[in-house]
């Protein structure tokens, strides 16, 4: 495939991915990982998207800040963040094709009794943060599925939107700054994979802020159902890539 090619390729997925994000604060990854990962080697893909979901987590902080509950979310962000190494030995046990079909199925289902109007708040949420985080990081450090726990969790606290897009930012934001880490200590941030970031800059931020337009025109019921179907959609994408692959 031609560079030139390619690359109108990357900045077609990564406005998709970034106008995703902006709308719903999550999603990044989700979408550009897949595809990009068709036309870009893998061990470039990674690394671009933790690059660009960072800044998206970032922009769509900076508009939402004063709505982050710091005082649960740093829960989340410990448990998380001490949980995510022990990931790794869970394939040790289980293969990483049985993860994904279990997470999967999980998701939808819980994602699905979501959209049925069907949710079980927490009284006590501070707590319940830390499970989560910790789901959240052994997904995360075995099959690189963080998100999804987090996003389930605000949603059936019923979190209005700003407080649900704060939170997942700030969240995404340290485990992405963590990864990169990793990745550049494994020499994973090579100059190519640098180039292509650079080329995708753009178009992943008109992609952010259109979305970010769009979703001023959402009220807090809309919103909520389009991130359920998103949530729900990526437990639907990794039982299917488990089936086929």
């Amino acid at each position: 495939m031609e560079l030139s090619v390619l690359i109108l390729l990357g900045v077609i997925v990564i406005f998709v991915a970034g106008f995703t994000q902006g709308l719903t604060s999550f999603g990044f990854a989700l979408i550009a990982t897949p595809i990009l990962g068709q036309i870009i080697p893998l061990q470039q893909t990674v690394p671009i998207i933790v690059i660009l979901s960072l800044c998206t987590n970032g922009i769509v902080f900076a508009g939402c800040y004063k709505h982050a509950d710091i005082r649960k979310i740093w829960l989340l962000i410990l448990s998380s963040l001490l949980a995510a190494p022990l990931g790794t030995y869970l394939l040790l046990f289980l293969s990483a094709d049985i993860l994904k079909l279990a997470t999967g199925v999980v998701i939808v289902l819980v994602a699905a009794l979501q959209l049925a109007g069907k949710t079980f708040p927490i009284k006590r949420d501070r707590l319940a943060y830390l499970p989560v985080g910790a789901a959240s990081g052994l997904l995360n450090g075995s099959i690189s599925m963080s998100g999804p726990p987090v996003a389930l969790f605000l949603s059936n606290q019923g979190v209005g939107k700003e407080t649900f897009r704060a939170n997942i930012s700030v969240y995404g934001i340290f485990l992405n700054i963590m990864t990169i880490l990793t990745y550049l200590y494994g020499g994973l941030l090579t100059p190519e994979t640098l180039h292509y970031t650079a080329w995708f800059v753009p178009s992943m931020l008109v992609g952010v802020f259109v979305g970010i337009r769009a979703l001023k025109k959402l009220n807090e019921q809309r919103f909520k159902r389009i991130a359920l179907w998103l949530i729900a959609a990526s437990g639907v994408w990794t039982i299917i890539g488990v089936l086929m692959g």
